[in-house]
């Protein structure tokens, strides 16, 4: 049984305040419908408007790894469930922010908790529901998970996830995991991007047409 179930699950009346805050968490980081209505009335429509698919039929290349074939999801905080709940086949979590667009394509770099891997996911965030398919490599946890990254660029990824998250919009704030699981790795600092990765970042920075990071 995952987070969100044991807390979910527990009926005692002295638990009513916890439960209505699990709940809203729990809306804030599964719920598509009420996502959606987070991202104004423009966006919304624009949604409504917009095929619910899990890959888009043009795509090209390796899905949600190759800008072509982006992953499609429900605007920014689509984006934040979505790669909140991937893990690797092996079962470990990603932190991830946003690090550009290419056009309407939106960019993130992402490493594993352990600092073991590092990826550069693609993603279309113009779609009423999330992709319900995960990238090579992948696989999508079963259940909600609380978000592990940004949609803002993090100058000194990942060490300065504890400022990322406390800058963040106080209803995004309480959807995210606590400090406790990624600080130990921080503080030992075990994450260093390996040359092949930083040779693929200069490649999809020079492909963009805006950069969070000027």
């Amino acid at each position: 049984m995952g987070f969100f179930s044991k807390l979910l699950g527990k009926e005692e009346e002295g638990n009513k305040a916890l439960r209505e805050a699990m709940q809203m968490i729990w809306k804030i980081v599964d719920d598509e419908k009420f996502q959606n209505t987070l991202l104004g009335d423009d966006m919304e429509a624009l949604l409504k408007n917009t095929p619910a698919i899990d890959e888009r039929p043009d795509g090209e290349g390796a899905f949600g790894l190759d800008e072509r074939n982006p992953i499609p999801v429900n605007g920014a905080i689509g984006e934040l469930s979505y790669l909140s709940r991937l893990e690797t086949t092996n079962g470990e979590r990603v932190m991830f922010h946003r690090i550009g667009a290419i056009n309407t394509v939106d960019v993130f770099e992402a490493v594993t908790y352990s600092g073991s891997g590092w990826y550069i996911f693609f993603v279309d965030l113009y779609h009423p529901r999330r992709s319900r398919k995960a990238p090579p490599g992948f696989r999508i946890a079963n259940e909600p998970r609380q978000f592990s990254g940004f949609h803002n660029y993090c100058y000194n990824f990942p060490y300065d996830f504890a400022e990322a998250k406390q800058a963040s919009a106080e209803l995004l704030r309480m959807a995210y995991i606590p400090l406790g699981n990624v600080m130990p790795q921080i503080e030992k600092k075990v994450f260093s991007r390996p040359m092949s990765h930083k040779a693929k970042l200069d490649i999809v920075k020079s492909k963009m047409s805006s950069r969070s990071d000027m």
